[in-house]
């Protein structure tokens, strides 16, 4: 259990370094991020019954202290967490997850789009934001 926290931590943060040219505000935002992000990892890995890393691109955040609707990156991962918890709630959405998804990547885009090749579900949401209903409908249909 102790490794599996572990693994999910460092995979949070693998995606999560940028370049050096950040302010000290959008760093510690950042830092603060990651911790949240690696216990939503926890949450969908212990829903889903199966190790789910969350990987944040964080050099797509860079102008995430401008968002208007005053959301840190975390809380786009917090939709796709809630989204697995919902689909991980029956044993037929558990086994779909379990066989096709291992790692989850957020990133900030023009505009929400969802993917999923190799065990990777990639999620991309403008700081616009949407809803976890979204990624259930999408995972529903695409697993």
């Amino acid at each position: 259990m102790k490794s599996r926290l572990c693994m999910i931590a460092v995979a949070a943060s693998l995606i999560g370094s940028t370049a050096g040219a950040q302010s000290l505000k959008l760093k510690q935002l950042f830092a603060a991020d990651r911790a949240k992000v690696a216990e939503e990892a926890k949450e969908a890995s212990d829903a889903c019954g199966t190790p789910i890393s969350f990987q944040m691109n964080y050099a797509t955040y860079s102008s995430a202290l401008d968002d208007v609707n005053n959301q840190s990156p975390w809380a786009y991962a917090a939709n796709v967490s809630d989204a697995l918890k919902r689909v991980c709630s029956s044993d037929d959405g558990k086994a779909a997850v379990r066989g096709k998804i291992s790692t989850v990547t957020v990133a900030h885009g023009d505009q929400e789009s969802m993917s999923l090749s190799n065990g990777t579900f990639a999620y991309a949401v403008p700081y616009s934001g949407h809803s976890p209903a979204s990624i259930v409908r999408w995972l529903e249909n695409n697993l």
